[in-house]
């Protein structure tokens, strides 16, 4: 089955260490909310306001959730110290649309998947099912991994440490333009390889239309 997505407007942002110029303040007034939201959370929020999201449903794809949460839950377990309450919150995968609904008082669907370095792969298929219905998505897909010891694990050699991707879309009936192919982004998380690839050849066409295959 093949079902064209109309990619409506999309946004981009990666960096070495931390993304700059997120936003924060104007996006997110309550401070002490604000104070809470993870690395994930707040490049979700940005992305979010780049694509002109207004409460659409919305498909987030994250392979390694957040890492930086569960890596300081897991240091204050070995050397016994006191547990965050923050970091428990924060460090389920759903953490950065739970932050983003809250911000936009979205009370819609929100889905979450997660399929190591096919997660944007999934994050598209998911959508695409998910437009049958006939309204507007907004697609997620984000990784972080600004903590103590990425280097240590780092197998994948990725240079960019925070990293994400947003789409928003729509089903049409329109040739499509874009075919999702397997092309490599060594620079960042293979998890978000197949919507890099749909983002950048959507910004070079006047009409963009990508194929997903179920």
């Amino acid at each position: 089955m093949k079902i064209n997505l109309k990619i409506l407007n999309s946004s981009y942002i990666s960096a070495s260490k931390k993304c700059e110029g997120l936003n924060e303040k104007e996006l997110v007034k309550n401070m002490m909310l604000r104070r809470r939201l993870t690395r994930s959370a707040r490049i979700a929020i940005y992305l979010a306001s780049k694509v002109g999201y207004s409460n659409e449903r919305v498909v987030f794809g994250s392979a390694y959730g957040e890492v930086k949460a569960t890596v300081d839950i897991i240091n204050s377990i070995y050397h016994k110290t006191l547990l965050s309450p923050t970091a428990f919150q924060n460090s389920v995968h759903n953490t950065p649309v739970s932050y983003l609904s809250i911000v936009s008082g979205n009370t819609g669907e929100i889905i979450t998947v997660s399929d190591l370095f096919n997660t944007s792969l999934s994050v598209l298929k998911t959508g695409a099912i998910k437009a049958l219905n006939g309204d507007r998505l907004l697609l997620l897909s984000i990784d972080t991994f600004d903590f103590d010891g990425v280097k240590e694990i780092n197998r994948c050699n990725v240079t960019e440490l925070e990293s994400g991707v947003a789409l928003l879309v729509e089903v049409t009936d329109q040739k499509a333009n874009i075919a999702i192919t397997d092309k490599k982004y060594g620079e960042i998380s293979p998890s978000l390889w197949h919507m890099l690839d749909v983002y950048n050849s959507a910004k070079e066409l006047d009409n963009p239309v990508v194929e997903v295959e179920i």
